[in-house]
């Protein structure tokens, strides 16, 4: 009895031991997660603020550019990848009139006739009308469809709303991202700073005109003249560091205000940029 009870003790004290090693590796993994999570945001707002000030640059020609070329910028042994996008080059939802939204999704790979219809629903959603477009939808075509939700009736609120519309797929919304903005407040786009996604859905344009005027862009090398106050671009950092590649994107709209020179409109994690994508990086 004597044995086994010495057996039993044992036992347990392994069981204890064992426990407690399981839980200090937990515990020093969490914090290793919570230290890296920290400086990975420390960064990423290290670089929204570089690119910024890069918006604020009193001279024209010392500003970064604004059509996603890509900057570099090294902090805390962190490499980073700034690209800055004017909004003012994406389609936005609440304002591009019908032929330049179904422009966009011809661009995507719908025929004209798929095009066509889900332009329609997506101007239903926008639409503070009760009534329905041709081929449009609104709560008795998602009621009948057996979706939870009913079209918003009112402005999009952030494009990933657009994934709720009726017939839009989580494939086509990938091809269309790139393209679309809430943020503009414009019915058209800009050229000179679009993405090459909301190029194709101008009605006179082709992927070798797309290709000519993005590289007309680079011969020119120019910064953004003019006052900024008032635009919305959208900032994304690609964070390298020895552990690999993080990601942080953030929409910001610049006032002009001494102290607050910048508000925050969105802020996200997106999936990284593969290491792979960054070789030849400055």
């Amino acid at each position: 009895m004597a044995l086994v009870s010495v057996i039993w003790g044992i036992a347990l004290l392994s069981v204890i031991a064992v426990s407690f090693l399981w839980t200090g590796t937990t515990s020093q993994k969490l914090g290793r997660n919570a230290l890296d999570m920290a400086q990975t945001e420390t960064i990423a707002e290290a670089a929204l603020n570089r690119a910024v000030l890069a918006l604020l640059e009193p001279l024209p020609e010392r500003r970064w550019r604004t059509d996603g070329v890509p900057q570099w910028f090294d902090f805390e042994g962190a490499h980073v990848r700034i690209r800055i996008q004017d909004e003012l080059g994406r389609i936005d939802l609440n304002n591009a009139d019908a032929p330049l939204i179904a422009g966009l999704l011809r661009a995507a790979g719908l025929d004209m006739d798929s095009a066509s219809r889900l332009t329609d629903k997506m101007l239903d959603w926008r639409d503070a009308s009760p009534l329905k477009r041709l081929n449009g939808a609104k709560e008795a075509e998602y009621r009948a469809a057996g979706l939870a939700y009913r079209p918003r009736n009112g402005p999009f609120q952030s494009i990933d709303e657009l994934k709720l519309v009726m017939d839009m797929t989580p494939a086509l919304y990938q091809r269309v991202e790139p393209a679309i903005t809430v943020y503009s407040g414009r019915q058209f786009i800009d050229p000179q700073v679009a993405p090459r996604e909301a190029l194709l859905a101008l009605p006179t344009m082709d992927p070798e005109k797309a290709a000519a005027l993005i590289g007309s862009r680079a011969a020119q090398n120019l910064g953004v003249p003019g006052s900024l106050n008032g635009r919305a671009f959208t900032i994304r950092a690609d964070i390298e560091r020895p552990a690999g590649v993080q990601a942080r994107e953030a929409v910001v709209r610049l006032t002009g205000h001494p102290v607050r020179p910048f508000w925050v409109l969105d802020w996200r994690s997106p999936p990284a940029t593969p290491p792979s994508a960054l070789a030849g990086r400055g």
